[in-house]
């Protein structure tokens, strides 16, 4: 019926999306400058407008090549953003513990001020 082909139009757009995405974290991956990152984003972008009206078929075979060629292109290093879990400063510097108390007198703790 009617609802299940647009449950399975909402997949396929979800796929669809997700590729798109991840095509481009991937090349941002392999760009190390912005403009080569920039053109070849471009580049993507058209490839999924001239494939947007495709039948079902046609995009799903499309959609099957696309995630096969996005993991055989996969980094072996790949782009994580500093602060996100895995990148070089995550958790470098964690917030202190509401438990933990600064004592601002340290080592000086037993003697008078006088």
């Amino acid at each position: 019926g009617g609802a299940a082909m647009a449950t399975a139009l909402g997949v396929h757009v979800a796929r669809a999306q997700r590729l798109y995405r991840h095509a481009l974290k991937q090349t941002l991956s392999w760009a190390v400058h912005r403009e080569l990152f920039y053109e070849e984003a471009r580049r993507i972008r058209a490839e999924f407008e001239a494939n947007r009206n495709l039948d079902h078929v046609q995009g799903e075979r499309l959609l099957e090549k696309g995630e096969a060629l996005l993991e055989e292109k996969r980094h072996p290093d790949p782009y994580i953003v500093p602060y996100y879990f895995g990148g070089s400063l995550y958790a470098r510097n964690p917030p202190v513990s509401e438990k933990v108390g600064l004592h601002y007198d340290f080592g000086r703790e037993g003697f008078s001020q006088a």
